[in-house]
């Protein structure tokens, strides 16, 4: 019995052990100080589409404290550069960041190439929060004048931009903007209350919105929720809202019906007559 459970014990140790070594950031280490010849080799791997053996070797040396920095440096662009093409994204702005963090200043070699990467990373993962702050950094790094870096920049938060202002309007618009009915975990609430709502509440919520959202008469789709729900607080604001935005349009001047020519006018009588011979012009 008790060998039994010493064999279960060294399992789990070694379960844990394997876990935590598959999180170590380094998949390679030296005996000694790396030097230019390992970062060929990390380079040869990496040509060679061998990325995961490469950003190994990179992150050997970048983490590697007794390495010159330049050394460092490199390999440390490299390791986040062999994650982006190999599509593990959220692993590659781990990397740039850790980059960063480990070589502030703008002698830093790789500086301006890391700051486009990884704005560029966050964009195609679709945040386009961190993407605008690194194209910024990039944007006012020395490091990246006289480069393509500026240029390519700007196009980025051009684009990260346009992305966040959608964000905004969807957020203005849609006041269950945001949640995920599908998740488990994440709970569905009303935003102004903070009341939960049920799945089922959702659905209909998000119905009515629809159905406004497709120019159906307001008071129609408010009748399709049943009491209830309308007397949630986002639903209470949402209609408010909906009405003060059609009042503000009906007082716009020029939006009145315009008035027809009374019977017998000029107008009228010319309106009337029929097409000259030959069809309509």
């Amino acid at each position: 019995m008790e060998m039994k459970k010493n064999i279960r014990w060294n399992i789990l140790a070694g379960a844990v052990l394997a876990i935590l070594f598959s999180l170590s950031p380094v998949g390679e280490s030296f005996a000694g100080t790396p030097t230019e010849a390992d970062l060929v080799r990390a380079t040869a791997l990496r040509t060679s589409r061998k990325y995961v053996e490469a950003r190994s070797l990179y992150a050997a040396i970048a983490h590697n404290a007794s390495a010159p920095a330049p050394l460092r440096q490199e390999a440390g662009y490299w390791m986040g550069f062999c994650n982006v093409v190999s599509g593990s994204f959220l692993g590659a702005i781990r990397d740039f960041r850790w980059f960063l963090d480990a070589f502030p200043g703008e002698k830093t070699r790789y500086l301006a190439d890391t700051l486009y990467v990884l704005a560029r990373t966050y964009e195609v993962v679709g945040q386009p929060g961190p993407a605008a702050y690194y194209y910024r950094q990039c944007l006012r790094s020395k490091a990246a004048q006289g480069t393509s870096f500026p240029a390519k920049a700007r196009e980025g938060l051009a684009r990260v931009t346009a992305m966040l202002d959608i964000e905004a309007r969807q957020k203005r618009n849609d006041p269950l903007f945001g949640q995920d009915p599908a998740s488990a975990s994440a709970p569905l609430f009303d935003p102004y209350t903070r009341r939960p709502l049920t799945r089922d509440q959702y659905t209909r919520i998000r119905t009515f919105l629809d159905r406004v959202g497709a120019n159906m008469p307001l008071d129609a789709a408010l009748q399709e929720l049943p009491p209830e729900d309308q007397q949630l607080e986002l639903v209470k604001r949402l209609v408010a809202q909906l009405r003060a935005q059609k009042a503000r349009q009906s007082a716009v001047p020029g939006r009145s019906k315009p008035v027809p020519p009374k019977p017998g006018t000029k107008k009228n009588a010319e309106k009337g007559k029929p097409p000259p011979s030959g069809g309509v012009k």
